[in-house]
């Protein structure tokens, strides 16, 4: 995965993580996040967002010509989250088609005065999961007939400048910390910290309590955390 400098300072820098505890929200009930709760939690005023939403809306009432704006505005924030789940940005384009699909077939089911990018970020989420699953059992096969191949050799970094090189290293570091995390850990940390959900969104995609989805978001900080001061300590 190759991300360019803004988007490298995002991977390597952690911020606090924190919120009230709340109930139980459910995974994909549109219903349990009105829009003015969303953006009064985040405390910003996301045009996006509210475009996004209001497309949704018309999309959800049967405009078929909206899903063309609809994937516009939505489609880059579902990807860059499925690049962060998977750290895979060939798959991730996959799961983006998948994942609108999804969206396509569900429209009905959406509520008008509903949050969209929580919703959107749900089923990309089970979209991926169901990937997962897939995958753990055709690598299962693999493994059991002896086709697994070798994985592929990187580029030798002989000829990156220092700084590109320091680079590269953490965010490898970052990237196979996050891929060793439990997935329930990886996603609340993408969630919160990458995408700028709050924690009652994040409760709303991942079908978990506040309280729940925040400590799979620390520990998965303390574990990155971690992995970067050993990572500082070798330099």
């Amino acid at each position: 995965m190759v991300l360019p400098g803004a988007e490298l300072t995002m991977w390597v820098s952690f911020g606090h993580i924190g919120a009230s505890s709340a109930a139980a929200l459910p995974m994909v009930d549109s219903k349990a996040m009105p829009r003015s709760a969303i953006r009064a939690a985040t405390g910003t005023a996301d045009a996006s967002a509210r475009l996004l939403d209001a497309v949704m809306e018309r999309y959800a009432r049967g405009e078929d010509g909206a899903f063309g704006e609809l994937y516009r505005h939505g489609a880059p924030r579902v990807r860059g989250f499925l690049i962060r789940l998977s750290g895979d940005p060939a798959l991730a384009d996959d799961l983006t088609q998948e994942a609108f699909l999804r969206v396509h077939k569900a429209r009905g089911n959406f509520q008008a005065g509903a949050a969209a990018l929580p919703w959107f970020f749900a089923i990309a989420r089970n979209a991926f999961l169901d990937h997962t699953r897939y995958a753990q059992v055709r690598r299962a096969v693999e493994l059991s007939d002896g086709s697994v191949s070798p994985p592929e050799r990187e580029a030798d970094a002989d000829t990156k400048g220092d700084e590109a090189l320091i680079a590269r290293e953490t965010l490898d570091l970052v990237r196979a910390t996050l891929a060793k995390l439990p997935v329930f850990q990886r996603e609340a940390f993408v969630l919160l910290r990458f995408e700028g959900l709050s924690v009652s969104e994040a409760a709303q995609v991942l079908g978990a309590t506040e309280g729940a989805v925040k400590i799979r978001a620390f520990r998965a900080y303390e574990a990155l955390r971690a992995a970067l001061g050993q990572g500082e300590g070798r330099r």
